[in-house]
């Protein structure tokens, strides 16, 4: 067999690794879809994307070019070649003229210039500090030494308005950020964020049509088939869970058919459920309800010195109703439980 594909050659599991721990432990920043239903066995995006796009390319495909296909990647300004990586809103003015990309010098891009000067001085510090903090043994991390790379200063001092820096993009590296972040905290030294791009799965990639199609027959909640999409295949879904189907045809199925139109009879049907659920368990449950005790004493600390604000806020609106511990399945009768405790609580009264 001569066709070997890059999944079979083996490809940059510590990028991808690394990648997919920084998804699963952001409790705020996780993928829209996952907040569409809870579904157990759900697959964190980069290592879905990962797994189709290395079962597709040839076992030769270049490692850098392969992860940043995954989203791993950072978009720099060459500043007389010394690379400064551009994050947040600086993402938002880069303009591109096919087939270059160029970042236009104006007061907003030179107030962060300025700041990225003392960050690196500022991350020499820390640097220094993490070094004094370590063992003779440890000092020569490289995982250090790299960091100290990227705190090299630039040519200059002053950028010049109206001048067009040209945009680089490379590959991210959170395998070494990673690394450098464990050395930090057996130090007790807290470093700075330097994966210097947002999380993969939110990458600008540009889906190009392949004409393949990838089949996924147990979908589950879909992130296989949603990520397969996204790099550009057909795709063909197939699961029996009635509950996953339908999380199917809601993130794969109707916003590729209906697009942005499906935003008004969303906001509808939801307003709707949300209405009727409320009126017919209203004399079980009071929808609207004050804040325990301990919620209403972070709401009093977060609204310090605007006390007339908290009567605004002291209430709480529940949509969700747990009203079943137990379920016994029709064909075995088995019990299943709903809960893995019966226990409401174990803390003593204040």
């Amino acid at each position: 067999m001569t066709d070997r594909r890059l999944i079979e050659a083996g490809f940059p599991c510590h990028q991808v690794g690394a990648e997919t721990q920084r998804e699963r432990g952001a409790s705020s920043a996780l993928p829209p879809l996952y907040f569409l239903h809870v579904w157990w066995a759900r697959r964190p995006l980069t290592p879905s994307r990962a797994a189709i796009a290395a079962s597709l390319l040839p076992d030769n495909t270049d490692a850098e070019s392969f992860v940043r296909m995954l989203g791993i990647e950072q978009k720099c300004a060459l500043v007389d070649g010394e690379p400064w990586i551009l994050t947040g809103d600086l993402l938002g003015l880069i303009e591109k003229y096919e087939p270059h990309e160029y970042l236009t010098v104006t007061p907003k891009v030179i107030n962060r210039y300025e700041k990225e000067i003392k960050r690196r001085l500022s991350d020499l510090e820390a640097i220094q500090k993490l070094k004094e903090e370590l063992t003779d043994d440890t000092k020569e991390v490289p995982a250090i030494a790299h960091w100290e790379t990227l705190c090299k200063s630039f040519p200059r001092v002053k950028l010049i308005a109206g001048e067009q820096l040209t945009i680089i993009r490379r590959m991210g590296d959170p395998a070494w950020f990673n690394e450098l972040m464990q050395v930090a905290k057996s130090a007790g030294v807290r470093v700075p964020n330097l994966y210097g791009y947002e999380r993969a799965y939110q990458n600008d990639y540009i889906p190009k049509p392949s004409g393949l199609t990838v089949l996924d027959p147990t979908a589950g909640g879909g992130s296989i088939p949603f990520e397969a999409l996204r790099l550009g295949h057909n795709v063909i879904a197939n699961e029996l869970n009635p509950v996953a189907t339908v999380i199917l045809y809601a993130t794969i199925d109707y916003p590729l058919r209906y697009g942005a139109s499906l935003v008004n009879d969303i906001k509808k049907w939801g307003e709707k459920i949300i209405s009727r659920v409320g009126n017919n368990m209203q004399s079980h449950f009071s929808s609207d309800q004050t804040l325990c005790a301990p919620e209403k004493k972070r709401l009093e600390s977060h609204l310090q010195g605007h006390a007339s604000l908290i009567p605004s806020f002291d209430t709480e609106v529940v949509t969700t109703y747990l009203f079943s511990r137990q379920v016994t399945c029709p064909s075995c009768k088995a019990k299943t439980p709903l809960l893995n405790t019966c226990w409401l609580s174990k803390q003593a009264k204040d």
